[in-house]
């Protein structure tokens, strides 16, 4: 058997491989930011143990950990516009959804692995230790300050080799977009595949550019952990 990777000479299949790599980057990088923020503001409700919110979180971040991520993209692509959530294309007047798939598949992306996140960053405030928590009261913080100053920094900081798989975990789970026809990296490789039929090499090219990607990834967040190492946490 032997690959034919000459369809690559193509500008044509260029421009569309370019074209997916840049979307598929543009959702996890945005997925990422919804991730963050998803992430501390569900662990600092948990973590203050705040009344009602308290409960609202944990059962929200139970029913998204626990219910597959493609179900929750094809729950807000379909839901939002069949209650009325839609407008009309002036175009061709039929009703699209107000919230386009790459909205879609940017909330469900951050929705499902913030609520991993809330987890991992939840166990990482529990790990600073109580010594430095009493230190920081003692020197007048007050409860908001030691959280912001102090347990913050220094639980995201320790969090970071759990985080790491997540965010990975979201840059493959991207992928799902296609499924709700927004040209991603998967999406014009079915269309490459469909005109040349080269299923095989085109694959082992989208399978290589995503371990790349997750392998970018992973050095950029490497940097960051060695920028903000705290010495004598082994980590």
């Amino acid at each position: 058997m032997e690959l034919d990777f000459g369809w690559l000479a193509d500008p044509l299949y260029q421009q569309w491989l370019l074209r997916g790599v840049g979307t598929t980057l543009l959702l996890s990088a945005l997925g990422i930011v919804l991730m963050l923020i998803i992430g501390i503001l569900g662990a600092a409700c948990l973590h203050f143990k705040l009344p009602v919110l308290e409960l609202v979180v944990t059962i929200i971040v139970e029913l998204l950990r626990n219910t597959p991520p493609l179900v929750q993209l094809f729950f807000l692509y379909f839901l939002l516009s069949e209650i009325g959530l839609s407008l009309t294309d002036p175009a061709t007047g039929r009703s699209i959804p107000l919230f386009t798939g790459f909205t879609c598949v940017v909330l469900s992306l951050g929705l499902y692995n913030g609520a991993i996140a809330v987890e991992i960053i939840r166990s990482g405030l529990l790990a600073v230790p109580r010594e430095t928590i009493e230190g920081a009261r003692s020197l007048g913080y007050t409860r908001l300050q030691i959280f912001r100053y102090v347990e913050l920094p220094m639980g995201l900081r320790l969090t970071i080799p759990a985080m790491t798989n997540n965010v990975v975990s979201l840059i493959k789970t991207s992928s799902q977009a296609v499924l709700v026809a927004v040209a991603d990296l998967m999406y014009y490789a079915t269309q490459i595949m469909l005109e040349n039929f080269r299923n095989l090499e085109v694959m082992v090219l989208i399978w290589v550019i995503y371990i790349l990607i997750a392998t970018f990834a992973v050095l950029v967040i490497g940097r960051i952990a060695a920028a903000t190492r705290i010495p004598g946490y082994g980590v």
